[in-house]
């Protein structure tokens, strides 16, 4: 389990599940977390994590977000 204030999770991986993504952040607890590596998904994919992501982000009070092409943060 890492400790660390900012997270770059996957947002899509043939091993991932939203179950465990959600997981993890939950154990992880981070201040920040970015969703990186969803080219693969299609809009409605995108959409489903993008509102996960906002739900975790409403529950824990986080910066729980995916970014988008172009778009970067200060690490």
């Amino acid at each position: 389990m890492a400790d660390a204030s900012t997270l770059l999770v996957p947002g899509q991986a043939p091993w991932l599940t939203v179950p465990a993504l959600v997981d993890y952040l939950r154990r992880t607890q981070p201040r920040r977390a970015y969703a990186v590596h969803d080219g693969l998904l299609n809009d409605w994919g995108l959409k489903v994590l993008d509102d996960v992501l906002a739900m975790e982000a409403a529950r824990s009070g986080a910066d729980i977000r995916r970014l988008r092409p172009g778009q970067s943060v200060d690490l």
